[in-house]
């Protein structure tokens, strides 16, 4: 099984009492995977640096603001949704949540900041408090560089 969007719904499915997508066909379903698919499609995708040499995430200065400046307009609109709520969708943490995290700790791992993103600050902070993402960050451990290692 491929690609974080479907494996975040499949994940849902297998712990159903976690409330991590609602019922099939339900709004807040439906709503979850736009989330889903937004933050597969319009952040993941245009995190990826076209000038990567053995690493996903840019890892020159010309690559980092390349994408700065391609990822930034779309993490607006995330931060736009996200005012006077703490998560996506129903107030409630959900699947889409957890792959956003990953998008705000790129912002973190790459030094971007949350300039003009106060809300997508303020989800990144409450998202660290979450018991189960201390424990994966805890177990992941410190990231490798991002700086090109091969001349």
């Amino acid at each position: 099984m491929t690609e974080c969007a479907v494996i975040l719904e499949y994940i849902a499915t297998q712990v159903p009492n976690k409330q991590l997508m609602g019922q099939y066909d339900s709004a807040i379903y439906w709503e979850q995977r736009i989330w889903l698919n937004y933050v597969a499609t319009e952040l993941h995708k245009n995190f990826i640096s076209p000038f990567r040499k053995g690493n996903w995430l840019p890892n020159t200065a010309e690559s980092k603001t390349l994408i700065y400046n391609r990822v930034f307009p779309r993490l607006k609109y995330v931060d736009e949704a996200l005012k006077g709520r703490n998560y996506l969708v129903n107030h409630h943490f959900s699947a889409p949540d957890a792959y956003l995290f990953v998008m705000t700790n790129w912002l973190t791992r790459l030094e971007y900041g949350f300039d003009q993103l106060d809300n997508l600050k303020k989800f990144d902070k409450n998202m660290r408090k979450r018991n189960s993402v201390q424990a994966v960050l805890k177990q992941e451990g410190r990231p490798h560089s991002l700086q090109d290692q091969a001349k």
